[in-house]
């Protein structure tokens, strides 16, 4: 009989839309892997990226729901690859699970009846910390050897505020590890934990331009062919209109950006078809070198 996995995959409203490769490619790298993890079956929005703002029990009763559903399910841990969905999800359990009187009350609201005891995973902290990088290391048969890559880290996954962080929270490298196993060489450069201007991309395009173009400008400067990410918001801001923020600010070449897991999918011979790497709007291929 198959193991059952002690963790459930959050998905959230981006992997399962514009993300889509995100999601794919994680579920074929955790069967790669041999990792067993199953999709929480009835999820809804966690609140991002407004909810916390306009209204904090809101925030809370909607990810409370979602944590009463781990629990249900019968799952210790769950995973939120998105890293806005990370931070909502991760910071609403620390609250909840930290305050048993705040816990009822929002419990009373909802209706639920959560018990404080769901952690929250990260999917660099899971990747790093409990596959490691000898066993990411001894599936690859397709070494990316060559590829230069910036690794941005972006300014969620680190830092939740509160909380003990899995990585340095201004120079992580994990995700470098992660890699770097694959083959890659992961660059030293300066714009790991910048903001890239996440939803400001909607309402503040000028905002978000410029802080976008200076990670492209330093990872050009730095020789990177691509640029690896694990927020789907990173990726949206830093590829959907990357062709007019170069041309304004004067980038030179465009720079591919990457999921991780579409990176460690290639490492380990799965199809650009399947890790839909041809998505985005400056799509990556890698020939090797």
């Amino acid at each position: 009989m198959a193991m059952k996995s002690k963790m459930a995959l959050y998905p959230g409203c981006s992997l399962e839309g514009s993300a889509s490769g995100f999601w794919e490619s994680l579920e074929g790298v955790l069967g790669a892997l041999d990792v067993p993890c199953e999709t929480l079956r009835d999820w809804s929005c966690c609140g991002a990226t407004s909810a916390h703002a306009l209204d904090k029990d809101l925030h809370l009763a909607l990810n409370l729901r979602n944590l009463t559903l781990v629990q249900e399910q019968g799952y210790e841990e769950v995973m939120a690859p998105c890293a806005a969905c990370y931070h909502r999800l991760a910071s609403a359990a620390h609250e909840l699970n930290g305050d048993a009187v705040l816990r009822d009350r929002i419990n009373q609201a909802a209706g639920l009846q959560y018990g404080g005891e769901v952690v929250v995973r990260n999917v660099l902290d899971f990747l790093f910390n409990d596959v490691g990088v000898e066993r990411i290391a001894k599936r690859v048969t397709a070494p990316l050897a060559g590829l230069k890559a910036a690794c941005y880290y972006g300014c969620l996954n680190t830092r939740v505020p509160r909380m003990d962080c899995f990585d340095d929270r201004e120079y992580p490298m994990s995700m470098d590890h992660i890699v770097g196993a694959l083959g890659v060489e992961a660059l030293d450069w300066s714009y790991k934990t910048d903001c890239c201007g996440a939803s400001l991309f909607l309402t503040a395009e000028s905002a978000s331009s410029r802080l976008v173009s200076k990670i492209l400008r330093d990872a050009e400067a730095q020789g990177a062919d691509c640029i690896v990410v694990a927020c789907p918001m990173c990726h949206n801001n830093l590829d959907t209109k990357q062709a007019e923020i170069r041309a304004e600010h004067g980038i030179g070449r465009a720079i591919p950006i990457v999921f991780v897991t579409q990176l460690m999918g290639l490492a380990y011979g799965l199809g650009e078809r399947e890790l839909k790497l041809a998505h985005s709007f400056v799509p990556f291929q890698f020939a090797g070198k």
